[in-house]
């Protein structure tokens, strides 16, 4: 047994940017990942404002080195390809980096991982929480089981579960919440010899808009391809989404078919449902989450690696505050809470908006008047409605695309007339 200032509960990069953050405070951490790195994950398109946070983190000049392509754009493209529009990060309403990168995940989160270890933090891969105890009192008591099946007891003052999309405190609290809006599926797979843009555009993710919801094309080092389709469970109409549903929706899509026509597939078809959600709270005495454990997006905006170290930065803050004054109520931790409710919030709204057919016909035929694309564009760089002029200007778009599904003021998508009846 060991006893700890904080346990973290997964090793993803909430878990080990929090481990990290926390390590560097000073803080002694004990972090458990039930997987053997590297594995398999997707969510492999990160944001530009995620850049100084891996900067302060320590593992910018890692991420430089040329292991990942750089990403300095994300385009949205009709399904037949006869519209496309690129938004370059540089050209956002906030001042900030102008690319980020396009990452494989396994080798990232290992990366990040490892840098958690070096940073003093105990690691333990292969290593699973079964059962866990926060008392205000007592303080927080973990069992956790190994490769080999031994069981054993750890203590600390505070635990952080960043157990991914798993939820582990969420689901055994009772606080886990679904989205019911956003009962989406995924089906999705690596691919090599697909077709990639030239210059800077190589690394640009290309978000595929279709009747039954949307693609991601995400190019990534070498000669690999990211490639999925995510849409309403509604759509499936009992159809299983396997192989033969993806290669019969990438050869229903032209400009898909076009990047794929002398690719081969070199990856398991997986298959995600119903995974947009939230917890009910962030946060309780001696406890709080960060990253997916607390809530989980539908990827079409590349927000999931972001809001996880926005979570881990200022999860780490608290933590260390409340260790320092010995108070650690829930109380203590309601900002936080607040701050990611916002946050989450903010992504909420514009993904919900994105799977009615006005709002990605906005998002082809963007305005420059008012700052709405600089806008748009900031928020699809990572920076949320951090200023007054951007929660302004955003609740203009939402307002714009209202009125849009009345009264055309763009082309409408082909195909897509049915949809705004």
């Amino acid at each position: 047994m060991t006893h700890t200032d904080v346990i973290v509960i997964g090793g993803g990069p909430a878990g080990s940017t929090v481990a990290t953050r926390l390590a560097q405070r000073q803080r002694s951490v004990h972090l458990f990942e039930k997987e053997r790195f590297p594995r398999f994950h997707i969510g492999e398109s990160l944001l530009p404002c995620s850049i100084p946070l891996f900067d302060e983190l320590g593992v910018l000049p890692a991420l430089t080195d040329g292991r990942f392509l750089p990403k300095y754009a994300a385009e949205f493209v009709t399904g037949d390809g006869a519209k496309r529009q690129r938004y370059p990060f540089a050209d956002g309403l906030i001042a900030g980096s102008p690319s980020a990168f396009e990452v494989d995940r396994g080798e990232f989160d290992e990366l990040l991982l490892a840098h958690a270890a070096e940073s003093g933090v105990t690691v333990e891969q292969e290593t699973q929480v079964l059962r866990f105890d926060c008392d205000l009192a007592r303080g927080v008591e973990v069992v956790v089981r190994r490769a080999d099946g031994r069981e054993e007891r750890h203590t600390a003052e505070f635990l952080v579960d960043a157990s991914g999309q798993s939820a582990l405190l969420p689901s055994r609290l009772g606080l886990r919440e679904m989205e019911a809006d956003l009962r989406n599926f995924a089906v999705f797979s690596h691919f090599e010899g697909a077709e990639r843009q030239m210059g800077l555009a190589e690394g640009d993710i290309s978000v595929v808009l279709v009747d039954e919801g949307w693609w991601w094309i995400i190019p990534l080092r070498g000669d690999r391809t990211s490639v999925g389709l995510v849409g309403p469970a509604k759509t499936l109409r009992g159809e299983k989404p396997g192989e033969e549903f993806l290669r019969a929706r990438i050869a229903a899509t032209p400009y898909v078919a076009q990047r794929l026509a002398k690719a081969t597939r070199i990856a398991p078809v997986r298959t995600i449902s119903d995974w947009s959600y939230r917890s009910r709270e962030m946060a309780g005495d001696r406890w709080l989450l960060v990253g997916d454990a607390g809530a989980f997006i539908d990827p079409v905006f590349s927000t999931g690696v972001q809001l996880g170290l926005s979570a881990a930065f200022d999860a780490a803050r608290c933590i260390d505050g409340a260790l320092a004054s010995r108070r650690f109520g829930r109380a203590e931790f309601v900002g936080y809470e607040r701050r990611m409710r916002r946050l989450v919030a903010t992504y909420t709204d514009f993904v919900k908006g994105f799977y009615t057919p006005e709002f990605g016909e906005l998002l082809l035929h963007p305005t420059d008047k008012l700052g709405l694309r600089a806008a748009i564009t900031s928020l699809l760089a990572g920076h949320g409605n951090r200023t007054l002029g951007m929660s302004v200007r955003v609740a203009l778009f939402h307002l714009l695309a209202r009125m849009h599904r009345r009264v055309p003021f763009v082309s409408r998508r082909p195909g897509s007339a049915s949809l705004h009846a």
